[in-house]
């Protein structure tokens, strides 16, 4: 009997663990995915979009390279607010997320995309940055992804 638990039971043990294992990859991706899209979604709300970054968070932008969070949000806070106070309120933010590559490793996920902005202040002319490479790194913390690392980079067209 024990030869024919074994011929029986493991096949279908390892069944479960593959057909759970793929499950809860497929859920973190889209989980991911979400905290891509709200990050996106929230552009206008700093407040809200920095429940999705972690304190720890490195953001690399341009030639800045930044280790304080808090001091981070501090500075974009002010910027949007004296941006806001020239235009004659705040700017409506449109972002879309285009290309996303996600690869999880563990509680760790990278994830890599283009993004295009538009933003549109209530008195002046709108502002189109161009797209941008952003790569993220997310940390899961029990259901939770978190970004810990953004790096973002100007897409450059090949030269011929």
């Amino acid at each position: 009997m024990k030869g024919l638990t074994r011929k029986i039971l493991l096949p279908l043990l390892g069944g479960f663990v593959i057909l759970f294992s793929g499950a809860s990859f497929a859920d973190d991706v889209d989980d991911v995915m979400a905290v891509i899209n709200s990050y996106a979604e929230l552009e206008g709300d700093l407040q809200a979009q920095s429940r999705l970054i972690r304190d720890d968070r490195v953001m690399i932008a341009g030639s800045a390279r930044q280790t304080d969070q808090s001091k981070n949000m501090e500075v974009q806070m002010a910027q949007r607010e004296a941006n806001a106070a020239a235009s004659g309120g705040p700017a409506k933010w449109i972002v879309r997320i285009e290309s996303p590559e996600i690869r999880i490793y563990g509680n760790t996920a990278v994830a890599s995309f283009m993004r295009l902005t538009n933003i549109i202040p209530p008195n002046a002319a709108p502002i189109n940055p161009g797209p941008l490479w952003y790569t993220l790194v997310l940390v899961k913390e029990g259901r939770n992804w978190g970004i810990a690392h953004t790096h973002v980079s100007p897409v450059v067209p090949p030269t011929n």
